[in-house]
C-alpha cells in the first residue's frame, strides 16, 4: 500500500497514543482529532473507539477501520457491510477479563463481599454462615468467544465441569448442550460474555431467569442481554441465588461522576456484587489494546492477514 493516510481519533493524547503515533507515522500520513470533531475525506485508516454514522458522509476513500477495544456497538456496522469497509477490533486483554469474572464467581459464591460488610458491623452472621464452592458446582460459557474460552481454561485447569453451547465450533475438554434453555437447566452458574445484538438484547427475561432458582450468574459482556427489572425480581422474589455484574447501560460522563446506573435497588441486595465495568480496566490494558491495534494497522499497510476482522453482518 502507498503511503495512506490515517486518522486517529482520541479523548486525549497519552503515552499509549504517544508510541502509536510515532510507528504509523513512519509508514502513513497520520492526523490526530478528538471523538467529536473530525472528517473522514481523504482519509483511508481510522483508529478511534467510536463512530456516529454521520461521519460516513464524508467518507470517499476509507477502507479500514481499528477499533483499541472491544466492543464494536459504538460503530456503524450496517454501513460498513454495505460499503465493504473492514472492521478490526482487539481481544488481547481476554485472559484479564476471564481472570476477573473468575474472581467474581469466587466472591459471589463465596459471599466475601456481603461477609465483610456484615464484619464491619461486628456481625457474624450466624445464622446463615454457610458458602459455597464453585469447585464443587457445574459451570456454564453462555459466550464461547475470547473471553469464554479464556474462562474455559482457568476453569479446566481448576477441574471444574464446564458446558457452552454447540454452535459448530471445535470443542476440547467441555461438554455441549444444544440450547441456552438446556445450560441454564445443566449448570450451576452461567458466565455470561455475550456481545451486543438484537439477537443478545434482554435474552435473560424472566421466562430464562426462572430457570436459575438456586443458581448464580456472572456478567461480564454487554449489559444488554439481561432484563435489568426480571434480573431484580428473580433475586428478590424468584429464588435465585446470586449475580455478579460489571456492565450496565451507561456509564457516567465523566471519571468523577457519580451514577447508579440502574433502576432498581441493587445497592440494597446482599446476593449482588456490583462492579463497575471494571473487567477491562486493567492498569495497562489501555496500553496494551492500542499496542495490539498499532499492530494490526502496520500488518495492514503491509498487506498481511489480519486478526479479529469483525463480522459486521452478526456484530462481532
Amino acid at each position: 500500500m502507498n503511503r495512506p493516510r490515517i486518522l486517529l481519533s482520541v479523548s486525549a493524547m497519552d503515552e499509549a497514543f504517544a508510541a502509536l503515533y510515532s510507528a504509523l507515522q513512519q509508514r502513513a500520513e497520520v492526523e490526530i482529532a478528538d471523538l467529536e470533531h473530525y472528517s473522514l475525506r481523504g482519509t483511508d485508516i481510522f483508529i478511534g473507539k467510536k463512530m456516529p454514522e454521520g461521519k460516513l458522509a464524508e467518507a470517499d476513500k476509507l477502507k479500514a477501520v481499528f477499533a483499541y477495544k472491544t466492543g464494536v456497538d459504538d460503530f456503524p456496522l450496517r454501513v460498513f457491510k454495505e460499503r465493504g469497509i473492514l472492521l478490526i477490533n482487539s481481544h488481547v486483554n481476554s485472559r484479564t477479563i476471564a481472570q476477573y469474572a473468575f474472581g467474581l464467581a469466587i466472591a459471589l459464591v463465596s459471599r466475601i463481599a456481603e461477609f465483610d460488610r456484615k464484619m464491619r458491623r461486628g456481625d457474624w452472621n450466624n445464622d446463615n454462615p454457610f458458602w459455597k464452592s464453585l469447585f464443587n458446582m457445574k459451570v456454564g460459557l453462555a459466550g464461547y468467544g475470547h473471553i469464554g474460552r479464556e474462562l474455559h481454561r482457568l476453569l479446566l485447569a481448576n477441574g471444574i465441569e464446564t458446558y457452552t453451547i454447540d454452535r459448530g465450533k471445535k470443542y476440547e475438554g467441555i461438554k455441549t448442550v444444544h440450547s441456552l434453555e438446556e445450560l441454564c437447566k445443566e449448570t450451576e452458574l452461567l458466565f455470561l460474555s455475550m456481545p451486543r445484538t438484537k439477537e443478545t438484547d434482554k435474552l435473560f427475561d424472566r421466562e430464562l431467569l426462572r430457570l436459575l432458582k438456586n443458581k448464580y450468574i456472572v456478567n461480564v459482556g454487554r449489559s444488554n442481554c439481561i432484563d435489568e427489572e426480571a434480573l431484580y425480581e428473580a433475586l428478590t422474589a424468584g429464588g435465585m441465588a446470586g449475580a455478579a455484574i460489571d456492565t450496565w447501560r451507561e456509564k457516567p460522563k465523566t471519571a468523577t461522576s457519580p451514577l447508579i446506573p440502574f433502576d432498581y435497588p441493587f445497592q440494597m441486595l446482599d446476593n449482588i456484587l456490583l462492579s463497575s465495568h471494571k473487567a477491562m480496566q486493567l492498569c495497562d490494558g489501555h496500553a496494551r489494546y492500542v499496542e495490539d491495534i498499532c499492530e494490526q494497522v502496520l500488518r495492514y499497510i503491509d498487506g498481511q492477514p489480519l486478526e479479529n476482522i469483525v463480522d459486521c453482518s452478526r456484530g462481532y
